[in-house]
């Protein structure tokens, strides 16, 4: 359920449906030939928030909303127990490490490893365009599982790739705007990585900040949008690159670039 969104929000969605039926139940007879069942699937909902780090916020809408649920879930489920079963594991630079202490079972790891990187493109991706590429490669080893196309150690390698790419990534953030790593990563992926592109991309948006053509809401604007294109495709032009990528780039790195601002 954790890596099928379309069940999973099938089951949350019946969940809370079943959870307003009971709250409404109050003491009826009923109630208590379902409670057990009911306690079930709310252990199931609760590990699967738990997973998705969205336990305590939905533990005080509960508290304020559904009383007998809450009841319910102080009598029945151990919170406890499912932080063991599912430790808390943060994407940072000591990730590998903690998932292989916290998963020894390879499946398991990958399928956290998955769950983990897509919960985080999730949330980053719409300050950070450029993590669509990488969330575009995750779902797909996802697919390859599913199909049987790949078997997990492969999944493993590329998936412990993909975390080492999103730890330098964060880690250039401390020394890169988001707008130069727009068109930076894009192009490092055709060109290779040096030091003559970074500061060559540094100067760029150096000088369209300094032209005031990155204004507040600039990418709002149909106008400035072709300027700051005209730009870039000035820029592009000078890097040694073929027609149909240079027309690639261009279009990935305008996405980027406007949903930067």
């Amino acid at each position: 359920m954790l890596l099928d969104e379309e069940k999973a929000e099938k089951f949350v969605t019946n969940y809370k449906r079943l959870r307003r039926m009971f709250e409404f139940l109050g003491v009826h007879p009923k109630k208590l030939e379902y409670r057990e069942k009911f306690a079930a699937l709310t252990e199931i909902y609760y590990t699967y928030l738990h997973r998705k780090r969205e336990f305590e916020e939905i533990e005080k809408y509960v508290k304020k909303y559904f009383p007998k649920t809450l009841e319910i879930i102080q009598q029945t489920i151990d919170i406890g127990r499912i932080q063991q079963l599912f430790p808390t594991v943060t994407l940072d630079e000591n990730y590998l490490d903690k998932l292989k202490q916290a998963y020894p079972d390879l499946n398991e790891r990958v399928y956290n490893m998955i769950f983990d990187l897509r919960k985080f493109i999730y949330v980053e991706k719409s300050r950070t365009p450029y993590f669509e590429t990488i969330g575009e490669r995750v779902n797909k080893i996802l697919r390859e599982i599913k199909e049987r196309k790949t078997k997990v150690e492969e999944a493993y390698q590329k998936l412990t790739q993909i975390v080492t790419e999103v730890g330098e990534i964060q880690r250039r953030r401390e020394e890169l705007t988001d707008r130069e790593l727009s068109i930076l990563l894009p192009l490092e992926k055709t060109v290779g990585k040096s030091p003559q592109l970074t500061n060559s991309i540094k100067a760029l948006i150096n000088e369209l900040e300094k032209e005031g053509m990155l204004f507040q809401g600039w990418s709002q604007k149909t106008e400035a949008i072709k300027k700051v294109g005209l730009k870039i495709r000035a820029f592009l032009r000078k890097q040694k690159l073929t027609f149909e990528e240079r027309e690639k780039l261009f279009n990935e790195i305008m996405k980027n670039l406007t949903q930067v601002g």
